[in-house]
């Protein structure tokens, strides 16, 4: 092939007539990525093509398990480290042949990748310059593409904000901007909140934006940042019925993200609503879940959704009650007054042994101590107060009273015991 490079010097309308340019100067098939790992170019088929290539323009992004195995390689990391082009030897492992390749940057940010399939063709130090005036191209189209991007983000961004602050007093109206603004409401939604023990960067939002691209099955509609929490509208495809399937999705992006930044995350979760006037509603249902695990983390370690709280979802007014009143509960008073004068743990051990749902078995090895013994506490529990935790209407009273008076200490017992 001759030394010749192409003329970059004309207006290209689309990365994928960029990449067809580049394609015939290299005789080479080429795809161009966003930092997503997006296609937003590609040649056509001149040649055969590596099964990376080929499942990376039928699903219009890159798989993860290419990706994954690029890194484990060092492979992206080798690349996203360096200036300019580099030649990449071919990973068979995830299917992909020999590469030319290059980040598209703008300063130190990333916005792209060049990629080129490498058949042996590529005429040392001429194939670079022809990828790097390439990349240039590339950079200011996705600057240009992104200062649109972010306009359309900002009104979509709004458009959510007036959702969960109920700006908006009927359900035509809320329709009617969202056509005005091209947004395809879903029939069906959920809210969730994300809150997080770091503060939410735009390196944790791209990340859990790929987490929700690899479920076939949801739509990510809405997403803003706030502090520490990143709050979302999604839908999913085809209806979810069964809360565990919402729960299994909600659990497995936690966990998955939160390996990934390397922080702690909580998640609340809203029902499904059809009404776009109950987003406010779906949100503070979310925020409860999150307020609750706040109060009582270890009683509501599993709570994720809504339609799964019960009664916590009045811990938080019973304690804001109980606030306003000047006399604590006489249901505690003889179990705290026993134990400030015999040092016993009556109150911990009825603590535990509601909490663990009144298995001896579990509730004895909590406590460290005997299933004989915890027996015995709690026939002295029944004597001191005269009451018996087999009445439904005693048992409940004293557990709420314990939960929501003695909150610190359930908390300090709990933690203790883990």
């Amino acid at each position: 092939m001759t030394d010749s490079e192409p003329s970059f010097d004309r207006f290209f309308d689309s990365m994928e007539s960029l990449a067809d340019t580049l394609s015939e100067s290299l005789q080479s098939q080429v795809t161009i990525e966003d930092s997503n790992h997006h296609v937003i170019g590609y040649s056509s088929h001149q040649f055969e093509s590596d099964p990376a290539r080929i499942s990376t323009i039928i699903g219009k992004r890159v798989p993860n398990t290419v990706i994954i195995g690029l890194r484990k390689k060092g492979v992206m990391h080798q690349l996203e480290n360096t200036a300019h082009p580099i030649r990449i030897p071919a990973v068979m492992e995830v299917g992909l042949g020999p590469r030319l390749a290059m980040c598209i940057r703008h300063h130190q940010e990333i916005l792209g990748y060049i990629w080129v399939v490498d058949r042996g063709n590529l005429a040392e130090g001429h194939a670079e310059r022809v990828v790097e005036k390439a990349a240039g191209i590339a950079g200011r189209y996705l600057l240009k593409q992104r200062g649109w991007k972010t306009r359309q983000e900002k009104a979509h961004e709004d458009f959510f904000w007036k959702l969960l602050t109920s700006h908006y007093e009927t359900e035509p109206r809320i329709r009617q901007e969202a056509e005005g603004s091209s947004i395809l409401l879903p029939e069906s939604y959920y809210i969730g909140v994300l809150e997080s023990d770091k503060t939410v960067d735009d390196r944790f939002v791209q990340r859990f934006r790929q987490l929700m691209e690899t479920d076939a099955n949801q739509r990510l509609l809405f997403l803003t940042a706030e502090h520490n929490r990143l709050i979302i509208l999604f839908s999913f495809l085809f209806p979810v019925e069964e809360p565990e399937r919402l729960f299994s999705f909600v659990h497995k992006l936690i966990q998955e993200l939160g390996q990934s930044e390397s922080c702690v995350l909580t998640a609340g979760c809203s029902p499904g609503y059809r009404e776009y006037l109950s987003a406010a509603a779906a949100y503070q249902e979310a925020l409860t879940i999150l307020e609750v695990k706040k109060l009582l983390p270890y009683h509501t370690r599993h709570l994720l959704l809504y339609e799964e709280i019960g009664f916590w979802a009045y811990i938080p007014a019973i304690m804001e009650q109980k606030r306003s009143r000047t006399r604590n509960s006489r249901l505690l008073y003889p179990l705290k007054a026993h134990d400030r004068e015999h040092k016993s743990d009556f109150l911990k051990t009825i603590a535990v042994y509601l909490t663990l749902n009144g298995n001896l078995k579990e509730a004895a090895a909590f406590l460290h101590i005997h299933t004989n013994t915890l027996m015995y506490r709690l026939n002295r529990i029944a004597e001191i107060t005269g009451r018996t935790l087999k009445e439904t209407d005693y048992r409940t009273s004293v557990y709420l009273d314990i939960l929501t008076e003695e909150t610190a200490r359930v908390n300090g017992w709990f933690q203790e015991g883990q």
